[in-house]
């Protein structure tokens, strides 16, 4: 039986705020020799209010190893952008455990999924919530990868989209997130695995 090589984990944009009404166009990235992949994007609110218009999320391909004048969208995702809900932690939640303490729980529900807003962008981190103890907690489907400390803000209504396959005759990928219209500062994450040859 065959058995693909992969490569899992790679990035297109890292865990990172963008600032608001801003357009960030990620670095290309050389996908010419691979047999195909995955790619997985994550959103995340920074603030509460409605924020004038979604971000466009474009996920792009090149058919030329070089030139800038020929990207071509192959999926772009919007986000939503009407007022969600947030908070704050109330204590700390350790890494390796999945009960959040929150000061309030309104507008988190059992799966929908939630973020923590760390301090440091990079220890960030999405949650699924399992279950909701109103107005104390809320338990994540997974444990936290990262300890997030009393104080750092929490937001309902983040996105985790469904994996989008890379096309497998690009010689090139990128990642723009269009926040042109988005007032308010936001979070992304686009990360792709791919597949590197059958043996």
């Amino acid at each position: 039986m065959a058995t693909f090589s992969k490569t899992n984990a790679q990035t297109l944009l890292a865990l990172q705020s963008v600032a608001a009404s801003t357009v960030l166009v990620g670095s290309a990235v050389d996908v010419s020799g691979k047999m195909g992949g995955l790619i997985y994007v994550r959103f995340a609110r920074r603030a509460a209010t409605a924020a004038g218009a979604g971000v466009n999320i474009r996920l792009e391909a090149s058919q030329s190893a070089s030139a800038n004048n020929s990207w071509f969208p192959f999926a772009v995702l919007t986000t939503a952008f009407a007022a969600v809900n947030a908070t704050t932690l109330d204590a700390e939640a350790a890494s390796g455990q999945a009960v959040i303490p929150l000061t309030a729980t309104t507008g988190f529900t059992a799966g929908g999924i939630g973020f923590c807003d760390n301090g440091t962008i990079a220890n960030s981190e999405w949650f699924r919530v399992a279950s909701v103890s109103a107005g104390v907690s809320v338990t994540a489907e997974e444990n936290l990868v990262n300890t997030q400390a009393n104080g750092t803000a929490a937001t309902a209504g983040a996105e985790i989209y469904s994996p989008i396959n890379l096309p497998e005759g690009a010689l090139r990928i990128r990642a723009v997130a269009d926040g042109s219209l988005f007032t308010q500062a936001f979070a992304i994450q686009v990360l792709y695995s791919t597949i590197d040859g059958i043996a």
